[in-house]
């Protein structure tokens, strides 16, 4: 029984001597180091865009021809012209014609905006070509000369956006003036009558047509419905308008705006006027916009429409779009909640230095249950600096 008692004050002597060795050697406070951090209070959404989109109208004849002079997403000026109409005069042999022309003047042509002869993987281009003679030489054992004849109209047009593509300007520019030369004299040959359609405004030249550019316009964006937002969302997209009168459309690129579906604690999150940032899935980039409108409540839900002036390519090509709306934005030193006092009515923290603690002041411009971010200030004597031990658990006495 004596030796039991023996074992066990050893052990608690023992005990007591390794807890005084770590307590000499170790520091009772937790910290932290002062570093700058951003917290942004987000929301994320769905929506759909509505832009300013105008038709472009002519009365053409069924079975004519319709040869467009600029490429598509072309930023073109009232009075710029369009496209020419065919009537349906011309034979089958020069529509075809015509229209392989007016495909190679574009693809030399191509804005380096768009998929063109400036905008080219050489390695691609190579394989295409390859590909394409591989076709003639397959084609030939059949007599197959319609097929012949258009593969090898396809490889003289990625020939032309090699040279093109190579900065070979003077033999692509003599091409391009020879394309132009043979299209002239087929119109003259043509003889029939011809319609030339040219822009009515200042615009983004599209032949994109979603039927909804009559659905989603400024005008019903700044009054949408909870209602609407679902029809127009689950509203299948057309290739084209049911108006067979419709060529093209003009879109302003100068402002556009974005509706969002949202529920009743987001929505009352935002006010009118509010101006916010959105970064768009897909895209990347961060856009200033502006809160325009926002909906009665219905079923708990809200519409919320943004609207801005900053162009975004993204945006700009898709009308459903998932956004993250940056509501506000707090840049400071990130500091543990634990570690804030109040001392005198100052809020601060405690921070180590080389022989002590000392109490530094800190406004703090933000916080949640966690954390906190407080402003950044070197212009008093008693401010936090960049690199300060915060100590998080300080015992006061």
């Amino acid at each position: 029984m004596k030796k039991k008692i023996k074992i066990i004050s050893a052990l608690l002597i023992a005990a007591f001597v390794i807890y005084n060795i770590v307590s000499l050697f170790s520091s009772p406070e937790t910290t932290t180091i002062a570093q700058i951090d951003t917290i942004e209070v987000t929301h994320e959404f769905d929506g759909v865009v509505s832009r300013l989109e105008q038709f472009v109208t002519a009365e053409t004849q069924e079975g004519g021809v319709l040869d467009f002079a600029v490429s598509e997403m072309e930023m073109v000026k009232k009075g710029k012209l369009l496209a020419v109409h065919y009537d349906s005069s011309i034979d089958e042999a020069k529509k075809k014609k015509l229209s392989e022309l007016s495909r190679k003047i574009s693809e030399i042509t191509s804005s380096p905006n768009n998929v063109g002869a400036l905008t080219i993987d050489p390695e691609k281009l190579e394989k295409q070509i390859s590909q394409k003679i591989d076709e003639v030489i397959n084609a030939a054992p059949s007599r197959d000369m319609a097929v012949v004849s258009s593969v090898k109209d396809d490889i003289n047009m990625l020939l032309g956006r090699k040279l093109t593509s190579e900065g070979n300007t003077a033999t692509a520019a003599e091409m391009l003036e020879n394309l132009r030369i043979e299209k002239m004299q087929l119109e003259k040959e043509y003889g029939g009558k011809k319609l030339e359609i040219t822009s009515p405004a200042h615009g983004i030249f599209s032949t994109r047509i979603d039927g909804l550019e009559t659905v989603l316009t400024p005008e019903k964006a700044s009054a949408m419905t909870v209602s609407d937002f679902e029809t127009i969302k689950n509203k299948e997209r057309q290739e084209r308008t049911t108006d067979a009168n419709v060529v093209c459309k003009l879109v302003d690129n100068s402002k556009w705006w974005l509706s969002v579906l949202a529920d009743e604690k987001s929505a009352g999150q935002f006010e009118v006027s509010n101006y916010i940032k959105l970064r768009v899935a897909g895209d990347g980039g961060e856009i200033g916009a502006t809160v325009e409108y926002i909906s009665p409540s219905q079923n708990g839900k809200h519409i919320i429409t943004f609207v801005s002036d900053d162009y975004n390519g993204y945006v700009f090509e898709n009308r459903l779009v998932h956004v993250v709306a940056v509501k506000e934005s707090y840049t400071g030193y990130r500091i543990p909640l634990g570690a804030i006092r109040v001392k005198n009515e100052k809020t601060g923290v405690y921070v180590r230095t080389a022989t002590n603690t000392k109490y530094r002041e800190i406004d703090v411009i933000y916080k949640d249950d966690k954390i906190a971010i407080a402003k950044v200030d070197n212009r008093k004597a008693n401010s936090l600096l960049l690199y300060d031990e915060i100590v998080v658990d300080m015992k006061e006495e």
